[in-house]
């Protein structure tokens, strides 16, 4: 028997004023930022767009800090308050990822992290991922991240709270990455432990434990 049902946005409204403090220590994130950085220097201001923002630090923060122009998306008002205190440079908008739907080659760098995760089937990875390649100009930049665990509709424990995930195998986010018609530049997966995340509040230590990560960076060719 499953968990009893989750309400995606009430989960994320609850954890909005401490999530960036929990995670500031994700090094991967950072590198994945300075990527994308150097890919879009030369396009300043690039347009640029944060899938599951969050709090907007420090993704959407940083793209603004450097000039470019910014909007993060996220289901989460709760989120989305705390990204307009935070990143008053950048616009944001209150969508489903899977509903996000802007016109065809809107943005120059599209940065998907962890938010084809929650509530959602492989099906639904497979179409955000299309989706995403969509909205990129040709030439642009995308990078998504996500677990590296194969799994449909599991029910976990994460951060002390009910949630349901789905994933698709490292092999097969890379395969489909590639399929929608993306260049994959580099992937990598690391290994990484939420310890601020109780030191902070968010949980109690006994609720984290390493959490392995893939994250892929990819081109939309410039013909496409």
């Amino acid at each position: 028997m499953g968990l009893a049902p989750i309400n995606v946005e009430a989960i994320f409204d609850d954890l909005a004023p401490k999530y960036e403090a929990a995670f500031s220590d994700l090094q991967s994130q950072y590198d994945a930022i300075n990527w994308v950085l150097s890919e879009i220097e030369p396009l300043k201001p690039a347009k640029v767009v944060d899938i599951g923002c969050g709090p907007g630090k420090p993704v959407c923060s940083s793209f603004a800090e450097a000039g470019h122009d910014v909007l993060g998306t996220d289901i989460s008002g709760g989120m989305l308050e705390e990204a307009q205190k935070n990143v008053p440079g950048a616009r944001f908008q209150k969508i489903n990822t899977l509903e996000f739907n802007p016109p065809d080659a809107s943005f120059d760098a599209v940065v998907l992290m962890f938010s084809l995760l929650v509530d959602v089937t492989k099906d639904d990875i497979r179409a955000g991922i299309a989706n995403m390649y969509r909205i990129v100009k040709p030439g642009g930049v995308f990078v998504f991240s996500t677990v590296a665990i194969e799994g449909e509709k599991e029910d976990i424990i994460w951060m002390g709270r009910p949630i349901n995930v789905s994933s698709l195998s490292p092999d097969e986010v890379i395969e489909t990455i590639k399929k929608v018609g993306f260049e994959v530049v580099k992937h990598e997966e690391v290994k990484y432990y939420p310890v601020r995340a109780p030191e902070v509040g968010i949980c109690k230590p006994d609720e984290v434990w390493p959490e392995p990560l893939l994250w892929v960076y990819a081109r939309k060719p410039a013909a496409a």
